[in-house]
């Protein structure tokens, strides 16, 4: 008897190993993202599900015009807003630059590519092959 006991308890345990369906829902995304033309150099990614996508927001570094999102940040099946920010200047923290130094790192898109976005939302079916998708700013 005890020792059927401690197998039902070990399959029990085994039963909770490995990845859960919600890991195994994500789907790996990349692509490019350029403005007027030319890559963005340095930058953030920023996909916000949108209402009726029960997702975390997913963010990620452009670097050379690229970014993907990956393993643990692939992104979930559901409807999402797209923010992207582009930086210029010296990379760094807040406060490292000296007080009204004028190559402190800024961001430069428009509101309409962030804070205001109106790019067109991305959409992720569920059981989808890695997504490909390539941002062209204007």
């Amino acid at each position: 008897m005890r020792k059927q006991q401690i197998l039902c308890s070990c399959l029990l345990l085994l039963t909770g190993c490995g990845q859960s369906t919600d890991e195994m829902a994500l789907t790996p995304m990349s692509g490019t993202i350029t403005y007027q033309g030319t890559p963005i150099e340095e930058g953030v990614i920023r996909l916000v599900p949108q209402e009726g996508t029960s997702a975390p927001v997913r963010t990620t570094q452009i670097n050379a015009g690229n970014y993907q999102f990956t393993d643990r940040s692939a992104v979930k099946p559901g409807t999402y807003q797209v923010e992207i920010n582009a930086y210029q200047g010296e990379a760094g923290l807040p406060g490292d630059q000296p007080t009204g130094s004028s190559t402190s790192r800024k961001q430069y898109l428009p509101e309409q590519f962030n804070t205001k976005s109106t790019i067109e939302p991305l959409t992720i079916p569920p059981d989808s092959d890695p997504v490909q998708h390539d941002f062209n700013l204007k």
